[in-house]
């Protein structure tokens, strides 16, 4: 299975910042995308159509826009998500479903109030995405569902604490509707990859 992968550089977290800064602290329309949404959304297109022929050749091409449409979804849920998470962190759960499952180091959290509780006693965080990689997941394995495999790794420092290298996995569904999909975290696993020195 194909796979997106993309290390992003200095220049990828200038271009970021730039959006960034365009927001204010109230929520603004989520950029490449219309009408009035928070910014704690990630909003792509609808999912394309599935094509009336059952070839290889439109199978291959309508296989090719699903992981187009997975890699344009990451980059912006990448870029929302840990701005959203270092910025304005009381909006963070509005990223996931209801009873989404987050896994952070080993601790299990479930349902909406059990993450506003855990992300309120974290301490002011700084991430810093080095490296973004996606996939979407087969229909067969998500009961037909919409949904994107994304991985992220780079570091973070929290307050009071030294910086850690750290992994982070992500599973998103889309909730369609004709105008566009939004997506929303299904579930969330976040380990620190620190290795001891030599």
């Amino acid at each position: 299975m194909r796979r997106y992968r993309r290390d992003w550089s200095r220049e990828d977290s200038r271009r970021y910042q730039g959006r960034r800064d365009y927001y204010d602290d109230e929520p603004q329309t989520s950029y490449g995308c219309r009408g009035r949404r928070t910014r704690e959304e990630a909003v792509t297109p609808p999912p394309p159509e599935k094509p009336a022929s059952s070839s290889l050749m439109a199978s291959s091409v309508d296989f090719k826009t699903h992981v187009d449409q997975a890699c344009r979804a990451a980059e912006e849920f990448v870029n929302i998500y840990y701005e959203t998470m270092d910025k304005r962190r009381r909006a963070l759960t509005r990223l996931y479903l209801d009873k989404a499952t987050l896994l952070w180091n080993g601790n299990v959290v479930t349902g909406l109030e059990a993450l506003t509780n855990f992300f309120d006693m974290l301490p002011s965080s700084e991430f810093q995405v080095n490296m973004l990689d996606c996939q979407p997941v087969h229909e067969q394995a998500t009961q037909a569902q919409t949904t994107v495999l994304v991985v992220t790794s780079g570091t973070v420092k929290f307050d009071g604490n030294k910086q850690h290298y750290f992994n982070q996995n992500f599973l998103l569904t889309a909730q369609s509707n004709p105008q566009n999909t939004v997506w929303k975290i299904a579930s969330d696993c976040f380990r620190f990859q620190d290795w001891a020195s030599t």
